[in-house]
């Protein structure tokens, strides 16, 4: 069986506010040139939404569009309902599907706090708009893979499970999983036994996440809302390097237990992949 590797990147990212010259090409050109340094490593490319209203962004539909060009990589772009009201969100699957883009991610996308800019939901539920960009793709006799988030937390529940589900009955072809399974003995086991009750392991990639520091783990559980384990705050304390090894070897592992494959984050910065899967 195919074990997939799915391996996000951000699109080029400018402050807002400021001066300074904002070099679109130069930018562009850099991350196509990361990514070909890693394109032996993943098959799949996501291109994230990355939340930060205080970052212009280039679009993700454009940037995936070129990554495959200039990379020569499969790529997909992240396309969120909380951006944009109905119309445009569609526009951008369409837009997508029409640059040749096989791949996509549909998600709902994190809120933002007040006083950011507007959330917009455009949707009564991701399923909704799994469907519609499922129904988009058959009308314009495209084959496309369609990626969705999935929060683990939500196995916990049978109203969770049935969430999860009816995104994969909408139109979606695999999950992608938060939180990261952050260690390859009890984070993993949990999360084992998480798909196998759901009956959904071979629908669900679970994610790798590289942490850095004590703080930044932190940090990443106060932003995302994650609990993670005290064993990753325990081996946070000696550094980068060990937090990176135990990621890699939860790719490893997810592999030698017939895993579909894995979902890893390289947090902006795509040779991160090389340390996590090379």
């Amino acid at each position: 069986m195919r074990f997939l590797r799915v391996v996000e990147v951000f699109q080029p990212l400018f402050r807002l506010e400021g001066g300074g010259r904002i070099d679109l090409r130069g930018g562009l050109e850099e991350l196509a040139f990361e990514v070909r340094g890693i394109r032996d490593l993943c098959d799949v490319v996501l291109v994230g939404d990355h939340k930060d209203p205080s970052l212009l962004k280039v679009s993700a539909v454009e940037t995936a569009a070129l990554l495959e060009r200039e990379a020569g990589v499969q790529a997909a772009p992240v396309i969120v309902a909380r951006d944009s009201n109905r119309s445009q969100t569609l526009s951008a699957i369409v837009t997508a599907y029409g640059l040749g883009l096989q791949n996509i991610m549909i998600a709902w996308g994190d809120r933002y706090s007040p006083p950011c800019p507007k959330n917009v939901y455009d949707f009564p539920n991701l399923s909704t708009l799994i469907s519609e960009a499922r129904r988009i793709a058959d009308r314009a006799r495209v084959r496309v893979r369609i990626f969705a988030p999935v929060d683990l937390r939500m196995l916990e529940s049978r109203r969770g499970v049935r969430v999860a589900r009816s995104r994969l009955h909408a139109g979606a072809d695999l999950l992608l999983a938060q939180p990261p399974t952050t260690d390859p003995c009890d984070a993993l086991e949990a999360h084992d036994l998480l798909l196998s009750a759901s009956g959904m392991r071979e629908s669900i990639l679970l994610g790798v996440f590289p942490f850095r520091s004590a703080g930044d783990v932190a940090r990443c559980e106060t932003f995302f809302g994650w609990n993670l384990p005290s064993s990753i705050h325990r081996l946070a304390r000696s550094g980068s390097e060990a937090l990176t090894a135990e990621a890699s070897r939860v790719v490893k592992e997810l592999k030698a237990r017939g895993h579909p494959g894995v979902y890893v984050s390289t947090r902006g910065t795509p040779r991160t992949a090389k340390e996590l899967m090379g």
